[in-house]
C-alpha cells in the first residue's frame, strides 16, 4: 500500500505487525496493519480496496 507523506505523518506507527494487529483486534470495525514504504513501520488501515486479503482472513475450501 502507498501512503502519502502527509498521512504517513498523522497516522500511528507501531514498531511490530504484531502490535498493530493487536491494536486492530481490539477495534470495533475491521482495520488492517500494512508495513508503510516510507517509514517502514505499521499502521493500521480500513481500506481493502487492492489489498491482498491475508491468508488468515480467507475463507477455507470444504472438501465434501
Amino acid at each position: 500500500m502507498k501512503t502519502r507523506p502527509g498521512i504517513c505523518n498523522h497516522k500511528k506507527r507501531f514498531g511490530s505487525r504484531s502490535e498493530a494487529e493487536y491494536v486492530a483486534g481490539r477495534a470495533p470495525f475491521t482495520l488492517r496493519a500494512y508495513c508503510c514504504d516510507l517509514c517502514k513501520q505499521f499502521h493500521l488501515t480500513s481500506r481493502t480496496k487492492g489489498m491482498k486479503t491475508p491468508r488468515a482472513e480467507m475463507p477455507r475450501a470444504r472438501g465434501d
